[in-house]
């Protein structure tokens, strides 16, 4: 199939009503996979071969990514909501003297020392 990015995007634009998302996934798989086994063959050495494979794996991540875009996107408004988390206190809150809030300080640290 595809040896290099601009194969690859072209393999897709041709076959872009014919194919389903599940053998993009499986080419895919197999790019990784002769990718790594390239990798391990050549001692960290990049050929042209490797290259191009890697680039057909962008292509191929950025087709899967542009394709599912729209669906999340739907999704993702559709159940989003943007009430607010807390409701606002009816009463106002009585506010404590620093000695009330010392009390309570040392109260509590004699509960957690037990």
């Amino acid at each position: 199939m595809a040896t290099n990015g601009e194969s690859a995007r072209q393999w897709l634009e041709q076959n872009r009503e014919q194919i389903s998302e599940e053998r993009i996934l499986q080419i895919r798989s197999n790019l990784v996979k002769k990718i790594n086994q390239l990798a391990d063959a050549e001692d960290l050495t990049v050929s042209d071969e490797h290259q191009g494979l890697l680039e057909a794996l962008d292509v191929m991540d950025a087709w899967l990514q542009e394709r599912a875009t729209p669906q999340e996107t739907a999704a993702e408004t559709s159940t989003l909501d943007y009430s607010p988390l807390i409701q606002e206190p009816s009463e106002t809150v009585p506010q404590l003297t620093q000695e009330e809030k010392l009390r309570r300080f040392q109260n509590l640290l004699k509960g957690t020392k037990k």
